[in-house]
């Protein structure tokens, strides 16, 4: 039986430096006080890094920042930090980094860790991206080769979402191509008592 967890609380933080502002969120009143320092020494360290990734030495570089919480239930706290850069007329850059910790023990996961040693998982995810790039008609640099086992990724709800950075896979002009994945899909990959076998996926 699934133990009731509450959301883990947060509050919001700015990160300020000459032309940065980057907004990101804290957990605080965590039950376990580890895991809460665990969680936000990651978010802070990987907001830093975000901005580091931005900045152009050789131009002027002004970064403003935010963040999306995508899932904050059932022990499963999943989010997003997005970085825009703009270069003072040059062509603006977007960065997404997301993370998906466990808040009982605020252990962040990579996308291999969610599933069974096998690697079954990545042919499932890696067929249903190729179907959704066919239906969607995404635009593509190169042929889609399958994902890495550090994909990026979120969790939000029922679903996993794979994407990839500007200019990874396809044009500017598609924008951050994301594929939803239904977890219901992925349920013999899903080891039991995995982070992803808390959520309601066969509903």
């Amino acid at each position: 039986m699934l133990l009731i967890k509450r959301p883990a609380d947060t509050v919001i933080r700015v990160y300020r430096a000459p032309d940065v502002s980057m907004l990101y969120p804290q957990i605080i009143g965590h039950e376990s006080i580890q895991a809460n320092t665990r969680m936000n020494i990651t978010i802070r360290n990987r907001t830093m890094d975000l901005v580091r990734s931005l900045m152009q030495p050789d131009m002027k570089t002004t970064i403003d920042g935010s963040f999306e919480i995508k899932c904050n239930q059932r022990g499963i706290l999943s989010l997003m930090l997005i970085g825009l850069a703009e270069f003072g007329g040059a062509h603006p850059m977007t960065k997404v980094v997301s993370l998906t910790m466990d808040t009982a023990t605020g252990v962040n996961f990579n996308l291999n860790q969610l599933f069974q040693p096998d690697g079954r998982y990545i042919g499932i995810i890696n067929e249903e991206i190729r179907r959704q790039i066919h239906q969607r008609e995404i635009p593509l640099l190169d042929d889609f080769k399958g994902i890495s086992p550090t994909q990026d990724y979120y969790v939000s709800d029922s679903v996993i979402v794979i994407y990839y950075q500007l200019y990874e896979l396809a044009p500017y002009a598609a924008g951050f191509p994301y594929f939803p994945i239904p977890l219901f899909m992925l349920t013999d990959a899903i080891p039991e008592g995995g982070l992803l076998s808390r959520l309601n996926y066969f509903i």
